[in-house]
């Protein structure tokens, strides 16, 4: 048992250098990869099929989407390729500087009268929402969006593709990587463990790797919280519509969000605050943005383009 043990690690230690290299372009390039393939891996993902039949993007939400390219100014060149979701909100990935473009999922609620001709079964979180209660009528409303908050959403997304940001969120777990191998490659020589048991080192590598997961949660959520704020107070600079778009799209959020917690009863408590925030998974790690959080601040902003003399 200790030959295969002592020959992976004279293995590793060999050729550390060409690992901790692989290692690190390989953890970025499966991060990547869904941006690169974001074609056909989205649209899969995110397809809305009404009847069987993948719904191909209405008159309506394309010109929707050509006004919000329009106000933002992006060149004709980069590659935009929209198509008809399933979801609440709008879905991206992709890289538009790139020939394979990138893929913008837009909902098909934003079309006009598609929420309020609801009258099939839909099933969230495993529960059935009665549309005739109070809470499935407040859901409904939540789920209807003004034209400046659907252009809000559509440029929230496309500030994000434009910017390149999916290869900095990438970075973080290969950084750490690489981190936490100079490190503890350097503490150990400089407490001299490399001539010490291997037990020794196998505690404090076990060790090193803890910490280097803590310091992966902890910038990888930074970099996040710090991205949603950044995208926000972007899009909600395009003018004063934007920004007041923005205000009640996260305002029906947190309505929406209300009333999945009132339909679901226990579960919806442990799913969404009172507040209509969703409730952490983890205690120590804090994912993104509270909703009220972007409400407050976009509402702010929306305050001071409308008085500007005051800001």
């Amino acid at each position: 048992m200790a030959g295969p043990l002592w020959r992976a690690a004279a293995f590793i230690q060999r050729h550390r250098s060409g690992l901790l290299v692989g290692s690190c372009v390989g953890l970025f390039g499966v991060q990547i990869s869904f941006h690169l393939f974001s074609d056909p891996i989205v649209r899969w993902l995110y397809q809305y099929w009404p009847q069987g039949q993948p719904a191909p993007l209405s008159p309506q939400l394309q010109k929707l989407f050509q006004e919000v390219l329009q106000d933002m100014g992006v060149p004709s060149g980069h590659c935009f390729k929209p198509f008809t979701a399933f979801t609440f909100q709008p879905v991206s990935a992709g890289f538009p500087r790139f020939p394979t473009g990138a893929v913008v999922g837009i909902p098909a609620i934003f079309l006009d009268g598609s929420v309020t001709a609801i009258d099939h079964t839909v099933i969230i979180h495993g529960q059935r929402v009665d549309w005739q209660s109070p809470a499935g009528t407040r859901l409904r409303d939540a789920l209807t969006l003004s034209h400046n908050a659907q252009k809000f959403a559509l440029a929230k997304e496309v500030i994000y593709l434009e910017s390149n940001a999916a290869a900095l969120q990438s970075l973080p777990a290969p950084a750490c990587l690489a981190g936490t191998w100079v490190l503890s490659v350097g503490v150990k020589h400089a407490l001299g463990l490399y001539r010490g048991p291997m037990s020794l080192r196998a505690a404090f590598n076990l060790v090193a790797i803890v910490a280097s997961f803590v310091a992966y949660t902890f910038s990888k959520d930074s970099l996040t919280v710090a991205l949603e704020g950044w995208l926000d107070r972007r899009t909600a600079s395009l003018s004063a519509a934007y920004a007041q778009g923005g205000v009640e799209f996260y305002e029906k959020i947190l309505s929406g969000n209300l009333a999945l917690r009132s339909l679901l009863g226990r579960q919806g408590e442990k799913l969404y605050t009172p507040s209509g925030n969703i409730v952490p998974r983890h205690w120590f790690r804090i994912r993104h943005l509270p909703y009220t959080t972007r409400r407050d601040c976009l509402l702010q902003m929306w305050r001071g383009a409308l008085n500007p003399g005051r800001s």
